[in-house]
């Protein structure tokens, strides 16, 4: 399939080559990704930018989908199902599945930082744009991140009445309203409110559960924006955001991986160390085995739900004074989640999963931004956040173990850092940019695994019920030995940098040499813990990168090339996953990562009618010093997983996107359009299980849309994952300890039609 499209591509190429005369020229994108306004092509950085547009063709609900069309991009959710949305950037992630843990790729929305990966299932909707950032970032934002950063920036609020309405009907009988209204509310004043309402029928969805007999297909979501944008004066303005959303659905069901061999449940399967599901002649430790042809059916027994509901405020001041420009920015989210989940995925009590997690974030950053009055430009600033979490789950093994077992923590985090961002110009062709960040972070941290089901930590706690670990108390302390019932301290201060040489020949064509360091922070596991050593805290991890670049423009600036080049020294990387000392997956530092890869990414617009994307990415990875042993499932003698890659770095992956306009008329417009996502084999877990692989998958979409000229209304219709592609996107590693693994699948094919009007 993937030489199939490759080829496809070529020959889509060699048909165009053609030039038509009045071919238009590639739009310039105007980027803030370094807090200044600036065009694509020269900013010294990997970066891919969706206009609104772009973002509404593709389809792009919720932030997990820009992956499809991103070089180096991959998003999944969490190891067991549990609706926690990872991103991998160049391989950079974390696979955890509790709240209490930080992003790899920070999330900003209007430049608000998303605390925990829980808050990332928001929906995209109205968007101006999204800035997706490749490399550590850290001294122009505001939580560091050792993968990359991602900013949603919303449609402002409009000095002339505009809106629009866009209703669809998609598959599993799916109806979804989305819209905004914006205009002036006086001179001074203007408003915008933006929504998305989505309704699915119960009785229809991609998953069947044959225990309870039920179409899991419910999908719920209502999300609203409302803002006002003050502007009294040509130097001053304000700008204030409200969003809600609110999330009732019920969760495709997992693929259980049976694990022991039937004629001796002591041992693992051969086929399943040889990487192949075979249910039956691979059973449980129970004796169950899925003997259902369909990958997104099961028999679990209990049918997975998600609820959460998120309040956000955010504030934005702006003061134009002489020389330099005083930027505020004030978010405050109160975020709430519930979800139950059948990690067994079977109609045994071996592994029932209920979740809650509520977290409140408080951030504010201040930043001074010089003007064109100085030799060069400057930026400096402060960014304080302070977020508070409460992550609690159950987790029922009546069949398997006869015991119920609860777990969570309470952690409250406080950062606060400066930062420093120059740009010098050498001379007419070369800049140097530099920029330094120190920050201060405290983490208090309270938490434990009992034996017992409650409702939240401190009931738990009150209870007097016994814990499944102990952990030493400092030493000198009183009650050395006892259950971890006291609070938890973790203090960290970290100095990051980039440097950047930037050379610009000419107009068309920018060369960068970059190297930045940032780092994430440590902290506690909050899964549930079996051992003693499990509890010991993991250490922060810190990423040194260094990247080369070209951005050129040429063919009378129809074609737009952006490659890079780059090395990641990645040092404590951070995962979750068993190793052999312990029955439990848990969050802990793998150890230290080589990181080797290129991109590159092509704009091309041949025609005035066609526009072609392409982006490539090459990955090698490798963990090259490691203290963790690996359990063998063979039984032979432990190793380590040193030499091994890490999860979710597919060595090739390749996207694309052909748009071709054709004019109806003199009235009408259709476009057509297909875009693709090309990813290669790739581990889902550090311990590289050859069951717990992708072995690669292509997903192609289509759609078709008719619109008047002058764009007062558009139809269309459109089809994902025409080939019905079944793949995995995310996996854990339990079958030594619970005698099954665990799948979870990509999305089947959907299709819809749409109706949007303008005024």
């Amino acid at each position: 399939m993937k030489q199939t499209l490759i080829l496809g591509l070529m020959v889509i190429l060699s048909a165009v080559s053609e030039r038509s005369a009045t071919a238009q020229e590639i739009e310039e994108i105007t980027v803030t990704a370094a807090r200044r306004e600036q065009s694509l092509q020269s900013l010294p950085a990997s970066a891919t930018v969706f206009s609104r547009a772009v973002l509404n063709s593709l389809r792009v609900l919720e932030p997990r989908d820009l992956a499809e069309q991103t070089p180096g991009l991959l998003t999944k959710f969490g190891p067991n199902g549990l609706a926690t949305v990872g991103f991998y950037m160049r391989g950079v992630g974390i696979n955890d599945f509790t709240g209490t843990v930080d992003p790899s790729v920070a999330i900003y929305i209007d430049e608000v930082f998303q605390p925990t990966p829980d808050m990332l299932n928001f929906a995209v909707f109205d968007m101006e744009r999204v800035e997706v950032l490749r490399g550590p970032q850290g001294t122009l934002y505001g939580r560091n991140s050792t993968g990359g950063a991602i900013n949603f920036l919303t449609v402002k609020p409009t000095r002339e009445f505009e809106g629009f309405a866009r209703a669809e009907y998609s598959s599993f009988d799916t109806g979804a309203l989305t819209g905004a209204f914006s205009g002036p509310l006086s001179d001074t004043l203007l408003g915008r409110i933006s929504f998305r309402g989505q309704v699915s029928g119960s009785d229809s969805g991609s998953s069947f559960n044959r225990f309870t007999n039920n179409e899991l297909g419910k999908n719920d979501q209502l999300a609203l924006r409302g803002q006002l944008h003050w502007l009294p004066s040509d130097n001053f303005n304000a700008r204030l955001i409200y969003s809600f959303g609110d999330h009732e659905s019920e969760q495709p069901l997992l693929q259980h991986i049976a694990t022991r061999d039937v004629n001796n449940p002591n041992l693992v399967c051969s086929s399943v160390i040889a990487g192949i599901r075979n249910e039956g002649p691979c059973i449980d430790l129970l004796g169950y085995f899925d003997a259902g042809s369909e990958p997104h059916d099961g028999e679990a027994n209990l049918d997975p739900m998600l609820e959460f509901d998120a309040n956000n405020l955010t504030a934005n001041l702006e003061w134009a004074l002489p020389r330099f420009t005083v930027t505020s920015i004030t978010g405050y989210n109160d975020f709430s989640k519930q979800q139950s989940q059948d990690i067994d995925a079977s109609p045994n009590v071996a592994a029932d999963n209920f979740t809650f997690n509520d977290v409140e974030n408080f951030s504010q950053e201040i930043r001074l931004t010089s003007d064109d009055s100085f030799p060069f430009a400057w930026i400096a600033g402060f960014n304080y956040a302070k977020t508070d979490v409460e992550w609690f789950q159950t987790i029922d093994l009546s069949d398997l173990f006869d015991i119920p077992t609860s777990n969570g923590a309470n952690q409250e985090t406080e950062s606060w850092a400066f930062f420093g961002h120059v740009t010098v110009p050498l001379s007419d062709e070369f800049e140097f940019i530099g920029g330094l960040r120190f920050t201060n972070e405290e983490r208090d941290w309270e938490g434990a695994t009992f034996i017992g089901t409650f409702r939240n930590l401190s009931e738990a706690f009150a209870s007097g019920a016994p814990t499944l670990s102990q952990l030493p108390l400092p030493p000198g302390a009183p009650g050395a030995g006892g259950p971890l019932d006291f609070p938890n301290k973790q203090t960290e201060e970290n100095v990051d940098f980039q440097a950047v040489l930037k050379y610009t020949p000419n107009d068309d064509t920018m060369y960068y040499l970059r190297v930045s360091e940032a780092f994430r922070s440590g902290g506690f596991s909050s899964a549930v813990i079996f051992a003693q050593d499990a509890l010991e805290p993991y250490k922060p991890e810190d990423l040194l990168a260094y990247e080369v670049g070209l951005k050129v423009t040429f063919a009378d600036k129809r074609v737009r090339l952006d490659t890079s080049a780059f090395f990641y020294d990645f040092e404590g990387f951070q995962a979750t996953f068993v190793r052999a000392d312990e029955p439990n997956a848990r969050l802990q530092n793998a150890g230290d990562v080589e990181i080797f890869g290129l991109e590159a990414s092509l704009d091309w617009v041949p025609t005035d009618r066609l526009n072609i994307n392409l982006g490539i990415s090459l990955l090698d990875t490798e963990i090259v010093e490691t203290s963790v042993i690996l359990p063998p499932l063979d039984g032979g003698a432990e190793t380590t997983i040193q030499g091994n890659e890490i999860p979710n770095a597919p060595s090739f992956s390749l996207n694309g996107r052909v748009r071709y306009h054709v004019p109806i008329g003199s009235k009408f417009m259709a476009t057509l359009q297909t875009d693709f996502n090309v990813v290669d084999n790739h581990f889902l877990e550090p311990n590289n299980r050859n069951i717990l692989r992708e072995d690669g998958y292509t997903i192609v979409n289509a759609r078709i849309a008719l619109a008047r000229i002058d764009r007062p209304w558009q139809v269309a219709a459109w089809v994902r994952n025409i080939g019905d592609e079944v793949y995995r996107s995310a996996a854990q590693d339990l079958a030594l300890s619970l005698g099954f693994s665990e799948i979870v699948l990509g999305a089947p094919t959907t299709w819809g039609v749409e109706f949007e009007y303008q005024f």
